[in-house]
Protein backbone atom coordinates (compact mmCIF):
# COMPACT_ATOMS: atom_id res chain seq x y z
CA UNK A 1 0.00 0.00 0.00
CA UNK A 2 2.68 2.53 -0.98
CA UNK A 3 2.51 5.23 -3.06
CA UNK A 4 4.64 7.56 -4.97
CA UNK A 5 4.23 9.60 -1.91
CA UNK A 6 6.29 7.48 0.06
CA UNK A 7 9.32 7.87 -2.08
CA UNK A 8 10.07 11.27 -2.18
CA UNK A 9 10.56 13.61 1.50
CA UNK A 10 7.98 15.91 2.29
CA UNK A 11 7.66 17.88 5.26
CA UNK A 12 5.61 16.94 8.38
CA UNK A 13 3.56 19.72 7.83
CA UNK A 14 2.67 17.85 3.99
CA UNK A 15 2.40 14.81 5.22
CA UNK A 16 0.19 16.26 8.38
CA UNK A 17 -1.98 17.69 5.12
CA UNK A 18 -2.25 14.64 3.73
CA UNK A 19 -4.10 12.98 7.22
CA UNK A 20 -6.05 15.34 7.49
CA UNK A 21 -7.39 14.83 3.80
CA UNK A 22 -7.23 11.69 4.15
CA UNK A 23 -9.35 11.09 7.35
CA UNK A 24 -11.49 13.97 6.07
CA UNK A 25 -12.24 11.58 2.67
CA UNK A 26 -12.80 8.62 4.45
CA UNK A 27 -15.47 10.09 6.63
CA UNK A 28 -17.24 11.27 3.53
CA UNK A 29 -16.90 7.69 1.99
CA UNK A 30 -18.26 6.38 5.26
CA UNK A 31 -21.25 8.21 5.13
CA UNK A 32 -22.10 7.91 1.96
CA UNK A 33 -22.04 4.11 2.49
CA UNK A 34 -24.35 4.84 5.43
CA UNK A 35 -26.62 6.77 3.07
CA UNK A 36 -26.14 3.76 -0.08
CA UNK A 37 -27.30 0.97 3.16
CA UNK A 38 -30.55 3.50 4.26
CA UNK A 39 -31.09 3.55 0.31
CA UNK A 40 -30.86 -0.24 -0.21
CA UNK A 41 -33.14 -0.95 2.30
CA UNK A 42 -35.77 1.39 1.55
CA UNK A 43 -35.67 -0.21 -2.21
CA UNK A 44 -35.88 -3.68 -0.79
CA UNK A 45 -38.89 -2.68 1.20
CA UNK A 46 -40.39 -1.20 -1.85
CA UNK A 47 -39.40 -4.29 -3.68
CA UNK A 48 -41.65 -6.72 -1.18
CA UNK A 49 -44.54 -4.36 -0.80
CA UNK A 50 -44.32 -4.34 -5.17
CA UNK A 51 -43.39 -8.29 -5.71
CA UNK A 52 -47.86 -9.09 -5.28
CA UNK A 53 -48.86 -6.43 -7.92
CA UNK A 54 -45.80 -6.06 -9.90
CA UNK A 55 -42.71 -8.70 -10.02
CA UNK A 56 -41.19 -6.58 -13.02
CA UNK A 57 -41.15 -3.03 -10.82
CA UNK A 58 -40.50 -5.17 -7.66
CA UNK A 59 -37.47 -6.55 -9.54
CA UNK A 60 -36.56 -3.38 -10.86
CA UNK A 61 -36.21 -2.11 -7.38
CA UNK A 62 -34.20 -5.22 -5.76
CA UNK A 63 -31.62 -5.26 -8.83
CA UNK A 64 -31.15 -1.29 -7.88
CA UNK A 65 -30.99 -2.62 -3.94
CA UNK A 66 -28.06 -4.87 -5.30
CA UNK A 67 -26.67 -2.19 -6.83
CA UNK A 68 -26.44 0.05 -4.02
CA UNK A 69 -25.25 -2.65 -2.13
CA UNK A 70 -22.01 -3.03 -3.97
CA UNK A 71 -21.42 0.29 -4.45
CA UNK A 72 -22.32 1.05 -0.46
CA UNK A 73 -19.64 -1.61 -0.09
CA UNK A 74 -16.85 -0.24 -2.21
CA UNK A 75 -17.32 2.91 -0.30
CA UNK A 76 -16.23 1.07 2.86
CA UNK A 77 -13.20 -0.59 1.38
CA UNK A 78 -12.19 2.60 0.10
CA UNK A 79 -13.05 4.44 3.20
CA UNK A 80 -11.00 1.79 4.98
CA UNK A 81 -7.96 1.99 2.97
CA UNK A 82 -7.97 5.90 3.52
CA UNK A 83 -8.16 5.24 7.00
CA UNK A 84 -5.21 2.46 6.91
CA UNK A 85 -3.07 5.58 4.90
CA UNK A 86 -4.10 8.47 6.99
CA UNK A 87 -2.48 5.77 9.79
CA UNK A 88 0.59 4.74 8.03
CA UNK A 89 1.18 8.48 7.57
CA UNK A 90 0.58 9.35 11.12
CA UNK A 91 2.63 6.82 12.15
CA UNK A 92 5.76 8.65 10.08
CA UNK A 93 4.95 12.04 11.59
CA UNK A 94 5.05 9.92 14.90
CA UNK A 95 8.31 8.18 14.51
CA UNK A 96 10.05 11.63 12.72
CA UNK A 97 8.68 13.68 15.99
CA UNK A 98 10.66 10.73 18.30
CA UNK A 99 13.50 11.23 16.10
CA UNK A 100 14.24 14.61 16.76
CA UNK A 101 12.81 15.08 20.37
CA UNK A 102 15.45 12.20 20.76
CA UNK A 103 18.24 14.55 18.89
CA UNK A 104 17.33 17.57 21.17
CA UNK A 105 17.97 15.35 23.91
CA UNK A 106 20.79 14.42 23.13
CA UNK A 107 21.83 18.09 22.38
CA UNK A 108 20.59 18.77 26.27
CA UNK A 109 22.48 15.94 27.81
CA UNK A 110 25.63 16.49 25.61
CA UNK A 111 25.54 20.43 26.89
CA UNK A 112 24.99 19.55 30.95
CA UNK A 113 27.82 16.96 31.18
CA UNK A 114 29.85 19.08 29.49
CA UNK A 115 29.02 21.95 31.94
CA UNK A 116 29.21 19.06 34.96
CA UNK A 117 33.11 19.28 34.16
CA UNK A 118 33.66 22.57 34.68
Amino acid sequence: MFSEKDLVERSVEDMAAEVKDLLAEAERLREEHDRALEKEMLLRTRSVEARPTDAELAEQFWQEAEELHEAARENLRLSTEKRLRAADVQHRIDVHDLIESMDNSDKVWSRASRAGRR
